[in-house]
């Protein structure tokens, strides 16, 4: 199997899975109760690891476990202190997920989502931005970013292989007193992230940090947690106080979750200890001349076409098809009859897709000649023309 899509999920070690195993192993055991008690030590050393990648002034009590990406975002915006009015900026290439969460958030306070300033590529504009030039539809003006409530968007779009100026962003926001909560589904394992200073940050385990499936993590800066919601009420989230009322959790514990595959939390741990022990640097590295390899070699391809800059800095490389070829079909055909995993990204994902896309994205793991193998499929694809 050649696999070109980390992405969607990123090859975990034989190491990572030996720690599941042995988990489920002792669980099976000694009960899953008493496991999780004794995996106590390396469960805090993964939220140590999580806080240590995504920046200085973050702890490990400031980080929690959740089953993905997109519900530590579906518990972190319902529950995030916004009065009827606000201003919320977006961009136009957002998680589908994450999009309908806001959309349903914006329903009931109600909310203006703003979409920030992109250029053509669907990087934010910080030219603009910082000329006051927000647009919005309620205002008889442009906006300035200081006038905005929370600003929320994807380091790295699912559906695109752009980085967004995080860290200028994220510098921007502190100065104009604006919270930020930032996606690093697809940007944590395979870029530096740690200059950000978010407010808060949501991610997942199985694709970057080629850990398992069915754990993702939120995190939540300083005292700002005490401040949030309870988007869940359960005891896992809420108390009762001296008068018998509910109330909140102490810290980021309000927006925990109780029941959970703690074999995938223990996995995710050996994933993030390899990584760290590698080098995290020379790993994105090596992601970003993959990638840059790739969109040499396949653009053109068949007719399928690149969408990225080639020297776009992240592993993410799209391509649109040619006229009447369906990314679905060609993805499967690659699979079935070529052992070559790809990703077919369909245009619900994403409000800035004019169409489906085919997805392939590099990991450390892989190597140039994958690639050639990739273009070499696609040249031979039914009704595509050989590439001059």
């Amino acid at each position: 199997m050649t696999h070109l899509d980390a992405a969607a999920a990123g090859r975990p070690s034989q190491a990572t899975l030996d720690a599941q195993i042995s988990h489920l192993r002792r669980e099976g055991e000694r009960g899953a109760y008493v496991a999780e008690m004794e995996a106590c030590e390396v469960l805090h050393s993964a939220r140590t690891a999580l806080a240590d990648l995504l920046g200085p002034g973050l702890g490990p009590d400031e980080v929690t476990f959740h089953h993905s990406a997109s519900t530590a975002f579906a518990a972190l915006l319902p529950a995030w202190p916004l009065s009827a009015g606000a201003r919320v900026g977006v961009l136009p290439s957002e998680y589908g997920s994450n999009m309908l969460v806001l959309e349903a958030r914006a329903g009931q306070a109600p909310l203006e989502l703003i979409d920030l300033p992109v250029d053509p590529q669907g990087v934010i504009d910080l030219d603009v931005l910082d000329r006051a030039g927000i647009p919005s539809r309620r205002a008889d003006r442009p906006l300035a970013l200081d006038e905005l409530d929370l600003v929320v968007f994807p380091h790295v779009p699912s559906q695109h292989g752009l980085v967004q100026p995080a860290v200028e962003i994220g510098r921007r926001c502190v100065a104009a007193g604006v919270p930020l909560v930032l996606d690093v589904a697809q940007s944590l394992g395979q870029i530096d992230v740690s200059g950000i200073h978010a407010s808060a940050y949501v991610g997942t385990s199985r694709k970057w940090l080629c850990g398992p499936r069915g754990t993702g993590f939120l995190a939540v800066r300083g005292d700002l947690a005490e401040r949030i919601n309870v988007a869940v009420p359960s005891l896992y989230s809420m108390g009762r106080g001296k008068d018998g009322q509910p109330v909140p959790l102490p810290g980021l514990a309000r927006l925990s979750i109780g029941e959970a595959s703690i074999a995938s939390r223990v996995g995710l741990a050996q994933a993030l200890s390899e990584l760290l022990a590698s080098d995290p640097p020379r790993v994105f590295a090596r992601i970003v001349y993959l990638a840059s390899y790739a969109r040499r070699v396949l653009d053109g391809a068949g007719g399928w076409r690149v969408r990225e800059w080639p020297d776009s800095p992240t592993g993410i490389v799209t391509l649109e098809p040619p006229p009447g070829v369906d990314p679905v079909a060609v993805r499967d055909r690659l699979y079935r009859h070529d052992a070559i995993l790809t990703s077919a990204i369909p245009v619900q994902r994403s409000r800035d897709l004019g169409g489906p896309v085919l997805r392939v994205s590099a990991h450390v793991y892989n190597d140039p000649a994958e690639f050639e193998r990739l273009a070499a499929a696609l040249n031979l694809e039914p009704g595509n023309s050989p590439r001059a």
